[in-house]
């Protein structure tokens, strides 16, 4: 005997979820809507309920939702009354993955654009959800997914140092220690043979501890930048009224407002919102500030999960939430997928070659003294010596592993990362309640989590910040947040208004900057340093010596290649008075002086540091303590970008007498300010005294060197 089940259902393509006891079952669909499912054997008395109905295509002239209900079996069959309660969805996950992810415009104009794919989630533009009972958000969530993030598992250290021994140095290295290991062990004895073949096993562990290491931090790192808080509150429309929830609460169909400085909770697409710029740097680990991107509600209306708005305010539509979103794609990938080398990474994989060269060198080495210690004989005391020398070798190999990341001169241990931060009018500072800096700013920041000293830098006259990338990615990958404003584009004679521009920004820091960084990324205010090259070193003088009001305390200053005018009598103002250490500054300073500055390029133009304005007399002014460098061959704007863009770029390798390169003035100018930094912000000197003594090696010949202390 056969049991039938009818409903009178408005959808023409559902499936049905019953008990395992009913045994098998097929379903019937009829065009007048009724619904039959047949059981292949009769049951008694036995109560059972439908667990889930999920409606595909409603009809015309059905309501949207439906609800289960329960039925009572009888002799021959099981009637079930259906009521209308659950939401009835017409696109599926896979297509809204689809038109985000591939930015498909033509796809979504096909679902009636963004209007057209809220209705086919039963959601509305302006209203957000109606249903805001928590099963019917539930439902949402069983349907499409919760927005919360599964962290990638991700190779172990075991595992990375298993990796590691894929290398054919290694390898040899490894096959030259067990010959070297076997023929000790037979010449002289177990405890002398693990003496010398121990050695090169040393040396290999050294090799693979750097690999491993390495490779495990920036699995980890990369794992952490990619996870989004679950406990971020966001403001979403439901029933046509302002909500806040937290982001794990986001479902699909949400209308979500967004506002500057917000970290996109899910992907989606824009509804409205004039002139919206998001940084998508996130996404990859470039860091480059042309991952801002300006989104469109008609041309460009994607906008991707952990991205983050720096300009303008709009609403979303969620289309993906959780693991389903482009996000959540890369970070379940992570674990199978290699992380992007950066420029830390190369200089330690080179690094990590040159060891295996000369570690198979000397296991060379080993081998055949040891091959001609047998044959010959040779006594116990030489063969000791020979192997200290072995073991020296390797231990100068380490020596170098390690110095490359203390070396203020090279890239810092940091992955830096620039952001560009437009500047916001009065009218759009009140209309968003956010305080946006008085001036446009470009930021350097470690990408990685921490509480970081931060440096103002004032850049030099006529001159953009962005000519200073380089430099400031370089100071950040060491440990510092960057701000180098854009005061001005034109200016005259007169350096009043730049001062009180600085100081404006000073002032703005302790509450605009914490909002435009990441969130693990912390700035320190108590240490706080001031800077600026040519003009700017003027301007930054004129701010430390109190010609304009900060509430902020500076903890040290820098003057990178500074000059007060064109020439002596003709300043405005005068920061120079031609008294001997009259300087009265309550902070350490450090003075960094070019050979060529004083010099004229052609005859068409004057000297760009011109004696009697330049850092010479601005050291002769300074108080203990105080420090001062000078690069013999080297001018005035060889720490600028190599490549400088545009016509005042191209002016820039015409103006001021140059040196052969920009690298080594640009890394020399960088390793100074970070060692000075270390030393009057963090209580490090190490690395200034290392400079001081000669320890530690300029990337320039050095013209004159002297300290106030």
């Amino acid at each position: 005997m056969s049991a039938m089940t009818r409903a009178k259902l408005g959808c023409r393509i559902f499936s049905v979820h019953l008990p395992p006891n009913l045994g098998g079952y097929n379903i019937k669909i009829r065009d007048s809507c009724l619904v039959s499912v047949h059981f292949s054997r009769g049951f008694k008395g036995v109560h059972t309920s439908i667990k889930s109905i999920t409606c595909l295509i409603p009809s015309q002239s059905t309501a949207k939702n439906w609800k289960e209900n329960s039925a009572v079996a009888t002799d021959d069959r099981v009637v079930m009354d259906i009521v209308q309660d659950l939401p009835c969805f017409t696109i599926d996950q896979s297509s809204l993955m689809h038109i985000v992810e591939m930015r498909s415009l033509d796809q979504l104009h096909k679902f009636g654009g963004v209007h057209g794919i809220a209705n086919s989630l039963n959601s509305d533009v302006h209203r957000g959800i109606d249903s805001d009972d928590n099963a019917g958000i539930s439902r949402r969530h069983e349907a499409f997914g919760t927005n919360t993030y599964s962290e990638a598992a991700g190779k172990n250290l075991f595992h990375l140092v298993w990796e590691a021994f894929d290398d054919s140095k290694l390898n040899i290295l490894l096959g030259f220690a067990m010959m070297a290991l076997s023929f000790d062990i037979k010449s002289n004895g177990l405890m002398e043979g693990l003496y010398g073949g121990g050695s090169i096993f040393s040396a290999v562990l050294v090799v693979l501890s750097i690999v491993a290491s390495t490779d495990f931090r920036k699995n980890r790192n990369y794992s952490e930048n990619f996870m989004v808080s679950d406990s971020s509150p966001v403001e979403v429309m439901r029933n046509g009224k302002l909500k806040h929830i937290s982001t794990s609460e986001v479902a699909v169909g949400d209308v979500i407002c967004l506002k500057i400085g917000d970290q996109v909770p899910a992907d989606g697409l824009l509804i409205e919102g004039p002139a919206l710029r998001v940084d998508e740097s996130s996404m990859t680990t470039t860091g480059s500030f042309h991952d801002h991107e300006i989104k469109h509600h008609d041309q460009n209306p994607f906008l991707f999960s952990g991205t983050k708005v720096t300009v303008g305010c709009a609403r979303m539509l969620v289309t993906s939430v959780g693991m389903n979103t482009t996000r959540g794609k890369m970070l379940s990938s992570m674990s199978s997928e290699s992380i992007e080398h950066t420029p830390l990474k190369s200089q330690i994989s080179r690094l990590i070659s040159s060891i295996g060269e000369v570690g198979s060198g000397a296991a060379v080495v080993a081998f055949v003294l040891n091959l001609i210690q047998t044959k010959r004989n040779y006594n116990l005391e030489r063969r000791k010596k020979k192997l200290k020398e072995l073991a020296m070798v390797f231990t100068a190999s380490s020596a170098v592993a390690s110095s490359i990341s203390r070396n203020v001169f090279g890239v810092g241990k940091y992955i830096s990362k620039l952001l560009k931060v437009e500047q916001q009018t009065s009218i759009g500072n009140a209309l968003l309640g956010i305080a946006r800096p008085p001036k446009p700013l470009l930021i350097g920041i470690p990408s990685e989590a921490g509480v970081f000293p931060v440096l103002l830098f004032i850049h030099g006259y006529l001159l953009y910040n962005s000519f200073y990338s380089q430099l400031v990615q370089h100071i950040a990958s060491h440990g510092f947040i960057v701000i180098a404003p854009q005061l001005y584009s034109m200016a005259g004679p007169d350096t009043t208004e730049e001062i009180n521009a600085t100081a404006e920004i000073a002032n703005w820091l302790s509450e605009g900057l914490q909002k435009l960084l990441p969130p693990k990324v912390q700035a320190n205010l108590s240490k706080l340093a001031l800077a600026g090259h040519s003009r700017g070193g003027k301007v930054a003088f004129g701010v430390a010596l109190g010609k304009a009001v900060t509430s902020l305390k500076f903890s040290a200053l820098i003057g990178i290649d500074p000059v007060d005018g064109v020439e002596k009598g003709k300043q405005m103002p005068p920061i120079l008075t031609y008294n001997p250490h009259s300087f009265n500054l309550d902070m350490a300073v450090s003075i960094i002086g070019s050979g060529l500055g004083e010099l004229r390029s052609n005859f068409l133009f004057p000297p760009s540091a011109p004696k009697g304005v330049n850092h010479k007399d601005f050291y002769n002014e300074c108080q203990k303590p105080a420090c001062y460098f000078v690069a013999r061959d080297y001018g005035h704007l060889d720490m600028l970008d190599d490549d400088t863009s545009g016509l005042r770029g191209k002016a820039t390798y015409c103006l001021c007498k140059n040196g052969e390169s920009r690298d080594p003035m640009r890394r020399f100018v960088g390793g100074i300010m970070v060692a000075f930094m270390r030393n009057y912000l963090e209580g490090n000197s190490r690395d200034l005294q290392a400079i001081r003594h000669g320890h530690l090696t300029a990337p320039v010949e050095l013209q004159n060197v002297d300290f106030l202390v």
